[in-house]
């Protein structure tokens, strides 16, 4: 065989690799989220928290802030207990970013609340995840969540479609936060305050039933495979800021679909 053919199918096979999907790169990103979960038990929440926080990462609740102080300054209430494990997760082809979210369950004393998690991750040069987002919403109204054993792997594997710009289409989006048709994916999770998560056309109308107002993206970031972007931003109704969003946006057959939408509320002061 000549070899210009064998450089050109060398070529075919690395250009091939590159955009296959990280199977093996997912089952660390939910191996590194179950790590972190075991050791809220065993080393206590703040220091798991501390242990697996990237340089920059943020708190989202009550608003976005630097993660590193505020944990230096937080305590663990006597006898409170925190446990969670993954439901859903995602990917970039390229390896990184990726988010995990499921449930929660916190334990003070005899007080239990249940929620749900949500987490985008980064991993490091040393090949470490480690989390650079961390929000959630608060807990249910009522009634507990199972803990999962499987992970469902949230994301259309298709080709990308030629689509606008990700910052045009959330713009749109940011006019009314409550208005998610035409923008969450199939298999796309509606996170709100006082509700199990909503899958698809469930988490569309859970959206249309929650707080309305206009988003303001305050920052965000997207793989070097330009297939998975994540953001967040505040909300305001009516000139006052009424809560924070995040959001993971995925760009496959569909274009740019929200595979997980969060909006988490300010909470009321006592």
């Amino acid at each position: 065989m000549p070899k210009p053919r064998i450089r050109a199918f060398a070529a075919m096979a690395l250009l091939a690799l590159a955009n296959a999907p990280a199977g093996d790169d997912f089952e660390t990103l939910v191996a590194a989220e179950r790590r972190f979960a075991a050791d809220a038990t065993t080393l206590g929440i703040t220091p798991a928290f501390r242990a697996h926080v990237s340089p920059d990462g943020l708190l989202i609740s009550p608003a976005p802030r630097p993660a590193a102080p505020e944990l230096a300054r937080q305590t663990d209430a006597p006898g409170a207990r925190l446990e969670w494990q993954p439901e859903a997760a995602g990917i970039a082809r390229s390896g990184d970013p990726g988010f995990t979210t499921g449930p929660y369950v916190m334990r003070r004393g005899d007080r239990v609340s249940h929620g749900q998690f949500f987490t985008i991750w980064h991993r490091g040069k040393d090949g470490d995840w480690r989390w650079l987002i961390d929000s959630g919403s608060p807990p249910l109204a009522a009634g507990e969540v199972a803990m999962p054993a499987q992970v469902a792997r949230l994301g259309d594997p298709g080709a990308p479609a030629h689509s606008e710009d990700l910052a045009a289409v959330e713009q749109r989006l940011d006019a009314d936060i409550s208005a998610l048709a035409g923008f969450l994916a199939a298999d796309g999770r509606v996170l709100r305050a006082g509700a199990p998560p909503a899958i698809g056309e469930a988490g569309v109308a859970l959206a249309a039933r929650g707080p309305k107002g206009a988003g303001k993206r305050l920052g965000g970031g997207r793989s070097s495979a330009g297939d998975l972007a994540y953001s967040y931003g505040q909300v305001e109704d009516g000139g006052v800021r009424i809560g924070h969003y995040v959001r993971v946006w995925h760009h496959g057959a569909a274009g740019w679909r929200l595979l997980v939408d969060q909006f988490a509320p300010t909470p009321r002061r006592p």
